[in-house]
Parts: C-alpha cells; structure tokens; sequence
C-alpha cells in the first residue's frame, strides 16, 4: 500500500469543518474559496474531497492511484539493464512493449521492488547487504564463551628487508569483553601458521601474555581456506574447542574482530610514517610507497602492535563495556577460566607421519639435520616429531612408543644469511626478466585495429609485408611462401575493359608481331644485315 501523502491529514481537518458547516446550514461559497487557496487548489477540488468523504462516512481519504504491475517483460529488462530503469524503459518503448510513461514505470518499479533488490541489480550482493538491518552486537555472553579471528591486513607500509610490504595481523578476540587474547604478525600473506601461533599466544596466561587466554568454548571463523585447513583444525580439535565457520562476507556475524580491525586503522596505523589511505594530491597517480628510510622496520613495526594491544586491554574504554576497560570487564567476571594442561600445547601441533631414530648425527627429516645435547642419552630412540606448519626451525620430539615428550631439536644445517640472500636475490633477478618477457609478449602478438565511426569488418592496423612474413617464418621452418620477386594471380589486377581486342594498343612496326613467319631457309642461311660502310651491290641479272 502507497505511503499517506504529507497533507492528507489537513485536508481531512479542512473536509471535517466544511461537512460541519454543510449540516449547519451556514457553508458559504467564501468558505469554499478560502480552504481551496489554503491548500492551493481550486473550488471545483475542494468540492470533490467533501464528496469522497460524504461516501466515505464523513472521512476524507485520498483516492488510491491506479497500481501498474510489472510484468515479466519488464522485469526482464529490468535484469538485463542491471537495474537501470531508464534503459529498461527506452528498450521496451523501442520495441513497443511498454504502454506506461517513464514515470508511472518508474513508480511501478519502486514500489514492487526493495532498494535492497535494486541496489543488488546495480552493483551485487555487496550493495544489497548494505540495507541489511543488524543489530548493535551479539549477545557477548561469559568470558572465554566464544572468541572471533580473523587476518587483517595492515594500513602502513613496512620496510621488511629492504622491500616495502604492508604485513598482515591475525587476531583473536574473546567476545565477552573485546579482550585481544592472541595475535600474530606476518610479513606477508598469513597462513595457517600464522594461525596456530597466534591461537598458542592466546591459550596461554600470566607473563608477557597478560590474564586473558585459556581454553574457549568455541572459535567464529570466516571461510579462509587457512582458517579451515587441516592443520588448524586438529590444533583446535585437540583442545576441544569447537570451529564454528560463518558464511562468506558475513563480517556482521563477528562484529567484535571486525571493531577491533577498524580501530587498528583509526586509533593506531593512522599516525604511523607509511599510513596508506593518505589523501593523494595527484588523484590520477598511482600511489607508491614511501622511501625505505620513511618507514618502521619489521622489528619496530612488531613492537608497536604489542604496545597497541597492552594499551587496549588495560587503557581502552569501550563503551559497550559500560565505559570500562576490557581487563576490568575481564576481572569483574567471575566464570571459571580452563587453563592449558602441562604439555598440552606442543600436542596439539600436526604430527609427521612416519617415526625416526635419533643418531649419533641427531635426526635426519627432509635434508635437515637437528640436533640437541640432550640426544646423546637417546641414540636409538625411535621417535615422533611435531611441528608448525611451514616452519622447520625447530620440531617438538616425542617417543614413538610412550608419546612422551623428550624436548625440543633445532636446525643445524641451515644455510647461512649472506647466502640466503645471495639466492634470493638470483630468484628476484629470474623472475624479473620473465616479468619483463612476459608483460612484451602481448604488445607483440595483440592484433590491432583502425578506429571507425561506420559498420565495417576490422581493419589490421599491424599488417606485415611479404618478405617480414617470410623472415619470421623461416624459423618455423615453413616456406610454403612465393620468392621476393615471384608474381602470382593474386598480385595482378582485375582486368578492364581496356584489355578487350577491339580496345588493345597497335603493336609498333619493328616488334616482332609485324616479323614474317621463318622459313627453312632461315634456319641453315639466316640473312645478314649489310655494314653500314659497305656500298649496295646493284643487281644486274
């Protein structure tokens, strides 16, 4: 139903009155051109609206204005247009399927269709989800009830050595009172590692971790493949914590990491040297990173996150929290906190599926040696090994017949920096070239084509002569090609009617057409033609 119109209600008040002044005998043709100014209509208007109230039962109302559907032609073209309602419109008059003006196919649109649905035909679901109502927050519940994650790419450049990158945070935060719990930084795109090491940093309390941590009851997780890796899910899983997956593009369904990744970039990346979102005076350049020298290093950078999250959870009001900090909410609840069992957080790393012995080298994974003083009490030790995914620095070593933890074992073969470097640097130079090789290999093989203004085929502005073609062919051994100087059918005109017999040039008199047929005689006595200096012999027989 069409929304009342803004003066429906004064003109029933004007209605009312006048209907009282009818039955009272005393309605005047004054009153009559008094409200029809009012209201900035004619006499004839008002005259209409009492009588729509007198069918009415003395109560005025607007007549409804007739409702166009939209048929599914309309809505066709609707889809077609990605919500355009002018082009619609114009299609369907063109093709003459549309008997409404643009303006009544305008008010039909609008009032079958939501913005949402209309918002959605223009841009996508990301448009459409903007209409979405939420509410404020989700019920927090009790503390270590339920944690959100999630990665959050950083707003300021970093010099990561020697190359400006923007790393990337991942975070947990317990729901109940926005406390950071875990977090970890990578230089580059985060992978279930970066995971794992950030859920060990939340499971953990005291120290430098702070009080918040423990074990939750659960886990909200968006559809990363990193978040729903193997890995991460028998990290969780041995601690019995549950992964609950959200939809894809849901982030109202985490509403707390996703407050707290905009308050990194309001309250803490905005002041930093590097901060990305800078207004550009140049709108039309590309934006580029700031000299190495401008920005923190990897090291500071790091440092500065830690700061962050200490100033967040002890100094930071939050006003959800009923203004208190999210330390003094954690305080003032009382729900019992499940704490890591001794050992438990190296089990829950993955496991490597074959078992070792440890040797009087130590123990031999993959070309890595690892070795430890404490192996030469276990030489012949069968054992397990555990490990972060991606990261072989160290391993965590168990007896594979026990499952009893016997320590930890390092990298002792390791390539030295200076060399790491040196092959890194080989790698860049390798991929530039093929870079380079690869962003030319379109300019040379793209076909382009001259601009017109008239329906023709295209015309080849890169047409290649005979003898390029050839060139080029000879390397693919094909020389099906005509010689440089060979002519052929296809390079000869079209014949006119010049060409015809009655139309041919008269040879010249001393062209061999005009010669006489040789005889035999000709073929054994060929005459001879007499020496200008030689006087003609007269003939006198």
């Amino acid at each position: 139903m069409p929304a009342p119109h803004r003066d429906d209600a004064e003109r029933a008040a004007s209605v009312t009155h006048l209907l009282a002044l009818e039955a009272a005998g005393t309605l005047t043709p004054e009153d009559l051109h008094t409200v029809a100014a009012a209201h900035g209509r004619s006499t004839k208007s008002v005259k209409r609206w009492m009588q729509r109230a007198r069918e009415n039962d003395g109560h005025y109302q607007r007549k409804p204005r007739e409702a166009t559907e939209v048929t599914p032609r309309m809505e066709d073209e609707l889809i077609r247009w990605c919500g355009n309602i002018a082009a619609a419109h114009r299609t369907l008059q063109d093709d003459g399927a549309m008997p409404l003006s643009y303006s009544a196919f305008h008010r039909a649109v609008t009032r079958t269709y939501p913005p949402s649905f209309l918002a959605g035909l223009h841009e996508g679901e990301k448009a459409r989800r903007r209409f979405d109502l939420h509410g404020s927050h989700r019920d927090r519940g009790r503390r270590n009830d339920a944690w959100e994650a999630d990665h959050k790419e950083a707003d300021v450049w970093v010099n990561v050595d020697g190359t400006a990158r923007k790393p990337w945070l991942t975070l947990f935060v317990n729901c109940s009172n926005s406390g950071i719990c875990g977090w970890a930084v990578t230089p580059h795109t985060p992978s279930s590692q970066a995971i794992i090491v950030a859920i060990h940093h939340a499971l953990q309390r005291g120290g430098h971790h702070g009080p918040f941590g423990g074990i939750p009851k659960l886990v909200r997780v968006d559809r990363g493949a990193d978040f729903l890796s193997k890995a991460v899910a028998q990290t969780m899983g041995a601690l019995a914590v549950r992964r609950v997956e959200l939809p894809p593009g849901r982030g109202d369904l985490k509403p707390y990491v996703e407050s707290l990744n905009a308050a990194f970039k309001d309250m803490h990346f905005r002041g930093m040297p590097g901060y990305t979102h800078c207004p550009n005076p140049n709108p039309r350049a590309k934006p580029k990173p700031p000299p190495l020298e401008d920005l923190l290093t990897f090291e500071k950078f790091t440092a500065s996150i830690r700061d962050f999250v200490h100033r967040w959870n002890h100094e930071h009001r939050i006003r959800s929290l009923g203004n208190r900090t999210p330390l003094q909410a954690w305080k003032a609840d009382r729900t019992v906190i499940h704490d890591l069992p001794p050992g438990a957080l190296n089990r829950s790393l993955p496991l490597v599926s074959r078992t070792f012995t440890i040797t009087d080298t130590g123990i031999d994974w993959n070309g890595r040696d690892y070795l430890e003083t404490w192996m030469r009490d276990e030489i012949g030790t069968c054992v397990r090994l555990r490990h972060l995914p991606g990261y072989y620095n160290t391993v965590e070593v168990y007896n594979a017949d026990t499952d009893e933890y016997i320590g930890t074992a390092r990298w002792t073969n390791a390539a030295a920096p200076h060399v790491i470097k040196r092959v890194k640097e080989a790698n860049a130079a390798d991929a530039a070239r093929l870079k380079k090789a690869l962003e030319k290999r379109p300019r040379i093989v793209a076909d382009r084509y001259a601009a017109t203004t008239t329906p023709a085929p295209p015309q080849p502005l890169n047409t290649l002569t005979t003898e390029q073609a050839r060139q080029h062919l000879q390397h693919t051994h094909d020389t099906d090609l005509p010689g440089p100087h060979a002519t052929t059918d296809e390079n000869l005109p079209e014949p006119t009617g010049s060409w015809t017999d009655a139309g041919r040039r008269r040879p010249s008199p001393d062209t061999d057409d005009n010669l006489p047929a040789p005889t035999t005689s000709w073929l054994t006595h060929p005459p001879t033609t007499p020496s200008p200096d030689t006087p003609e012999q007269e003939d006198h027989s």
